[in-house]
């Protein structure tokens, strides 16, 4: 907040890393007010909102029933069409990755969800996160009507696990995340939540135990626990209160259970490593994609596929045999036209020349089109839409002249198109409200298989197969039942179509024999090709249609498998599935709605209501400045794009008054539109040491203004103009100083580094610029300020690397500002700021590497669980001057970091001092809290 309020001639204060979050499309809200919500939306989402308000009115009133309570207040509902445009919200600060469905911000109460093109997983997660606003809401009430403050949420596995037990029953990916955990050792019991905190296995868990607890004490013993929220502040002990049992005995109860629920599998099925050949051995890996045979090439069957081992995405290549090792197709995530490849909904496809690569990556604010030359490295087409915001699943034709894939519009609903691989002309094949996803071409080139959830499948998120003819427009349904029918590849001679279903529970491999009966129909089969214990999916046929790649899921972890079929296999079907001959256009979900005359809609225009976020006093006592306090309040819009911040304090003691010694200030951020805008006036009197440990005494009265505009994520360009009249008196100078300042700055920040939780990791981070101070009043130049910051991590393996910052500072002028060195974050081995003047120049070296993999210490209130207890060895070097630069100042040593949890990382260095022909015999000791630099 400071940073916005408090303007500063310091050009070290002008430049701040990290992401960008970007604002790419500028929306017109209005608003949908039901009985309990008020639903936000632009235009294009219509369908969306109409369907959100009835299915927000349900799902109020399901958790209603489920929770004996009901919530008072309006709920705000903030709807995006895309998950690309949910990225974008500003309703809370941080960065939102791709596997986010939406959140709940507990502050206001306000709720905010993507579309992702199913409108049942919509439902479902709006029924999630409702229970989230009920839970909380009957937290504040208990504890609120017995007079207590101290607000105490209970463990996220509790919270989370809670949603999904009430917003959806127990699916087939719960099973392969508990299965696969008890198979391969990893199960964590409650005790030791803490080591999978925030994870989706922790959401998993925490849903099993809620289903349990339900089955054992009745399905209102999670209200009974709510209302009885006021009788102990842990967890533990208020489950005591009201079952009588403690939870370390559910905890052991609950892991029996799963036990005898699952080991018998072992005897029907195997790991996906058992019964198939491992291709992947490290890090993560999905989505493979045979390479077809060209002349100029390898003659060793290939393939591409995702792979993230180091925290990057990329598309890498791989022999099908096995051998030899990885070879890196694509860097994602490193650069704004990679900004991300969506390894989990997107998938890969090369042209039967075996040279040109077609995937999707995100390019500010829109998914792009790619179509890679292998052997190049290089781009050969890109192809954006306006009218479509997210795409998936490139499959190229036959003939390589064409490509269907899955596009969103920008309405959120995802339909099949056709792109010409030159000119990127784009047609459109189906156009309505079902999820239409995964194409793929048959060899003929005649026909696509694609799943869906059309017609009434939608509502309960089920997926069928489905033909589409390229030559009539006419749509088939090929399988049918209560599953999940997706990812369909077609085997290269087109007798057999390849796909994951969940029929059997668990995520499988079938196949599906589709031949012509006669000129009218089709005659379908269906054969079952793995039985796994976890699950298995992304399937993709071999050139000779005997082997099948797949991704498989298996230690937490998915990799690339081979499956090679038993020629029994590839014969005749087990079993016929009736096919459904024609599927009309499907739009009846909206259209069932519109006729619902239990709720009540009303459309109202969007108005800017400004709201309390923060508002805090405080009141300190210093033995040399004397008393002071404050008090500061923040506010915003629903949205977050507009946001205003106000400070009052007073100093007491001031020489000249009470007005004398009072501080105000007041600032505003306009962050709706890719130009972030913040402006603000100021009143100060402060008495401080400065950054150099030297009394100072500054009177400032201004305003300013700044700018920032991010071009993507990872870059951006700020300036700011403040204009000030100062009273500075400058005691360490022996002079005072006082004008009118007009101050001008400017700098370029990149940031794309990879974090762990005690800092970076890997890649690079720098930032420089200028800044210029002038007294207006006397036409001379106050200072010139002038820095560069770079910064680069090299990964060495999966959890060590080698950091290094460059840095350097000058201000030159009548007035020039003064830089410290000395401490924890700067130049070890000397005291906090101990070296100071106008010039300023550091260099870090420092290998970073796990010192523990975890350090668990057991209490008698529970169990503390460190798992990120690193190490580091370290040479800095550097100085501070004005005039003379005189020796290089050094120092080298070794310490250790603990991550606490955000900010809060214990460091400790031991060092000595070198002037590098010599060192010191003495060990100092730095011992403070940050991140690594």
């Amino acid at each position: 907040m400071s940073g916005w309020l408090l303007p500063t001639a310091s050009s070290a204060q002008l430049y701040r890393f990290g992401k960008n979050k970007v604002q790419f499309d500028e929306f017109t809200w209005q608003r949908l007010e039901t009985t309990h919500f008020d639903v936000y939306f632009y235009e294009e989402e219509r369908d969306l909102a109409a369907f959100a308000a009835r299915a927000a009115e349900r799902n109020f009133h399901a958790v209603e029933r489920q929770l004996a309570h009901t919530v008072r207040r309006r709920i705000p509902l903030i709807l995006y069409s895309s998950h690309i445009y949910f990225e974008q919200t500003n309703v809370i600060p941080g960065m939102l990755p791709e596997g986010v469905a939406g959140f709940t911000e507990f502050l206001k109460g306000r709720v905010a969800m993507p579309l992702n093109g199913s409108y049942a997983e919509f439902d479902r997660v709006l029924h999630h996160e409702l229970v989230h606003v009920f839970q909380f809401d009957k937290i504040r009430r208990v504890l609120g009507d017995r007079g207590i403050t101290n607000m105490h949420r209970g463990p996220l596995w509790f919270s989370e696990g809670l949603a999904e037990h009430l917003s959806g029953k127990w699916d087939s990916t719960g099973d392969m995340i508990i299965r696969d955990a008890l198979f391969s050792g990893r199960l964590v019991p409650i005790a030791r939540m803490g080591v999978i905190y925030g994870t989706f296995q922790m959401y998993k868990e925490g849903q099993s135990i809620c289903d349990f607890m339900a089955a054992r004490y009745g399905p209102d013993i999670f209200a009974r626990l709510l209302d009885n929220w006021w009788r102990a502040e842990s967890f533990a002990e208020i489950f005591v209160a009201v079952t009588g049992d403690k939870l370390s005995d559910l905890d052991e109860d609950w892991v029996y259970d799963l036990n005898k629920r699952y080991l018998p599998d072992i005897e029907l099925a195997d790991p996906p490593s058992r019964m198939a050949e491992a291709l992947t051995k490290t890090g993560y890996n999905l989505k493979p994609s045979i390479v077809p045979f060209h002349e100029s090439g390898d003659s060793t069957e290939q393939f591409v596929f995702f792979r993230n081992s180091k925290g990057y995405t990329r598309i890498a290549r791989a022999r099908v045999d096995g051998k030899g090792e990885h070879e890196i197709v694509v860097e994602g995530e490193r650069r704004a036209d990679f900004e991300s490849l969506h390894p989990i909904q997107a998938s890969l496809s090369v042209a039967p020349d075996g040279r040109r690569l077609a995937f999707v990556a995100k390019y500010n604010g829109r998914d792009r089109l790619y179509l890679w030359d292998m052997d190049t490295g290089e781009s050969l087409r890109e192809h954006a839409y306006d009218e479509l915001v997210a795409l998936s699943s490139p499959t190229w034709s036959p003939t390589g002249d064409r490509l269907a894939l899955a596009g969103a519009r920008r309405g959120g609903q995802m339909d099949l198109f056709l792109v010409d691989a030159d000119t990127g002309q784009l047609q459109s094949l189906t156009d309505d409200l079902s999820h239409d996803r995964d194409p793929d071409w048959h060899p003929a080139g005649d026909y696509l298989v694609f799943s869906s959830d059309r017609a009434d499948a939608a509502r309960e998120g089920i997926y069928h197969l489905y033909r589409y003819d390229l030559r009539d427009g006419s749509t088939r349904r090929l399988t049918n039942g209560p599953y999940i029918d997706q990812q369909p590849a077609w085997s290269p001679d087109g007798k057999w179509i390849a796909f994951s279903s969940n029929r059997a529970r668990m995520f499988d491999i079938y196949g599906l024999r589709v031949d012509v009966a006669d000129e009218q129909g089709l005659r379908v089969g269906l054969r079952r090709f793995t039985k796994t214990l976890t699950g298995v999916f992304d399937p993709d046929w071999t050139p000779d249609g005997q082997s099948l790649l797949v991704t498989g899921f298996e230690a937490a972890r998915f990799h690339i498998f081979r499956i090679d079929l038993d020629a029994t296999q590839l014969e005749d079907p087990e079993f016929a599935v009736a096919v459904v001959d024609t599927m009309p256009r499907w739009d009846t979900l909206l259209v069932d709605l519109e006729d619902d005359a239990e709720t009540t809609i009303s459309l109202r225009e969007y108005e800017r209501r400004m709201s309390i976020d923060v508002a805090q006093s405080q009141i300190s006592q210093d033995p040399l400045f004397g008393t002071s306090g404050g008090v500061q309040v923040a506010l915003s819009d629903v949205l977050g794009d507009d946001q205003y911040y106000f400070i009052l304090s007073h100093i007491a003691g001031s020489e000249t008054g009470f007005f004398d010694g009072l501080n105000m200030a007041f600032g505003r951020r306009q962050l709706a539109r890719q130009l972030n805008v913040g402006w603000g006036v100021f009143r100060l009197n402060d008495r401080f040491t400065s950054t150099f440990g030297r009394f100072v005494r500054e009177k400032r009265t201004g305003g300013y203004v700044e700018l920032s505009y991010p071009f993507s994520r990872q870059d951006r360009l700020t300036t700011r103009l403040s204009l000030r009249h100062a009273d500075i008196d400058r005691e360490f100078e022996g002079r005072n100083l006082d004008g009118w300042l007009v101050s001008n700055q400017l700098s370029y920040t990149h940031d794309n580094s990879l974090w762990i939780p005690t800092g970076p990791l890997e890649g690079t981070r720098y930032s420089f610029g200028i800044g210029q101070t002038v007294d207006f009043k006397r036409s001379r130049p106050f200072n010139t300020t002038v820095f560069a910051d770079y910064r680069h991590y090299h990964r060495l393996s999966q959890r060590s690397s080698f950091g290094i910052r460059y840095l350097a500072l000058q201000s030159r002028g009548d007035v020039p500002e003064f830089y410290a060195l000395g401490g924890s974050w700067t130049l070890r081995g000397y005291g906090w700021r101990s070296l100071w003047g106008r010039n300023l120049i550091l260099a870090n070296h420092e290998l970073r590497f796990p010192l523990l993999d975890r350090m668990v210490f057991a209490f008698p209130f529970g169990v503390i669980d460190f798992s990120a207890f690193r190490g580091a060895v370290f040479v800095d070097a550097g100085n501070a001057w004005n005039d003379d630069f005189g020796d290089w100042r050094g120092s080298m040593g070794a310490g250790a970091r603990i991550a606490l949890g955000g900010f809060f990382v214990l460091r400790l260095d031991a060092s000595r001092r070198t002037d590098f022909t010599s060192l010191e015999n003495h060990t100092r000791w730095d011992f403070f809290f940050g991140w690594d630099y």
